[in-house]
C-alpha cells in the first residue's frame, strides 16, 4: 500500500523544525504502529486520496522544553489559531476539537484514551482534501518557555548575526539587529529593539519575497536570507 502524510501536516513539521532545529524528535510520529492498526486512528492511512495514495491525517510533535519546544504550548497555540484544518488536538490528557458536534468547539475537555500524550502533542486534520492538503503556513506564535530565546547553530560565515529565534514579543539587541537587516532589504523600521506588529509585518513581507514560510518567526533560514545582503 502506498501512503503519505497529509501535506498540511508536512508544512507544520517544516515550520517547527525550522524554528527548533536541535529539538528532540523521539516521540514524533505519523503512521501508526501495530497497536494503532487495531483501532480507529488518524495515524492509520485510512483516507483515500484521488491521486491513489492513502493518507495519514495525524502527526505527533515531541515535548522538548530544554530545546525550546513545549508540546503543551504548541497545543495551546494550535487551538488559539482556530485554523479551519484542525480536527482535534490532544495534549496532557486533554483534547480540543475544531468543530462542535457532541462537544463544544475549541474548548478543552478530558481525554480518556490510554495514551496521556504527555510526551508529545497530537494534531489531527480534517479528512477532506481541501483541508488535509492545504499547504498554507500555520499561523502560530509558540514562544520558548519563559520567553527565552533559543540559540541556533553557530553560523559558518563571520558576517552573519548571532542566531537566535525571534518572534512577536521578543525584545533586545538581537531584535535591533533584525530591524537593521530588514531595513537593508527595504523596510523602514524604527530601531527600537521591540518585535512588535510592525516588525512582524516586515518579517512576513521579507519571507514571502524570499519564498520562505511566511510565519513571522525569525529562525535559521530567515537569518540566512537576511545576512545574504548584510
Amino acid at each position: 500500500m502506498t501512503w503519505r502524510v497529509a501535506k498540511s501536516l508536512d508544512v507544520l513539521l517544516h515550520q517547527i523544525n525550522d524554528q527548533y532545529p536541535g529539538r528532540d524528535k523521539s516521540s514524533d510520529g505519523s503512521i501508526g504502529d501495530a497497536s494503532h492498526q487495531t483501532r480507529d486512528s488518524d495515524h492509520n492511512p485510512w483516507i483515500q486520496d484521488p491521486d491513489g495514495s492513502s493518507v495519514v491525517s495525524a502527526r505527533d510533535f515531541t515535548n522538548d522544553p530544554a530545546h525550546g519546544l513545549s508540546s503543551q504550548k504548541l497545543a495551546e497555540a494550535l487551538v488559539a489559531s482556530r485554523d479551519a484544518r484542525i480536527k482535534y488536538v490532544i495534549s496532557n490528557r486533554q483534547i480540543c476539537s475544531g468543530t462542535g458536534q457532541k462537544q463544544q468547539a475549541w474548548a478543552w475537555r478530558k481525554y480518556a484514551g490510554s495514551n496521556p500524550h504527555d510526551h508529545h502533542c497530537h494534531l489531527s486534520v480534517k479528512e477532506d482534501k481541501a483541508h488535509y492538503d492545504d499547504t498554507r503556513p500555520w499561523l502560530l506564535n509558540v514562544a520558548p518557555p519563559d520567553n527565552k530565546v533559543v540559540p541556533l547553530p553557530t553560523p559558518t560565515s563571520t558576517n552573519k548575526p548571532s542566531l537566535v529565534v525571534l518572534h512577536l514579543g521578543s525584545t533586545g539587541p538581537d531584535v535591533t539587529q533584525l530591524q537593521i537587516l530588514l531595513n537593508k532589504h527595504g523596510a523602514t523600521l524604527d530601531l527600537d529593539g521591540n518585535f512588535g506588529p510592525v516588525t512582524r509585518v516586515a518579517v512576513i513581507s521579507f519571507q514571502r519575497a524570499q519564498k520562505l514560510v511566511p510565519d513571522g518567526i525569525v529562525g535559521r533560514y530567515t537569518w540566512d536570507a537576511l545576512a545574504g545582503k548584510a
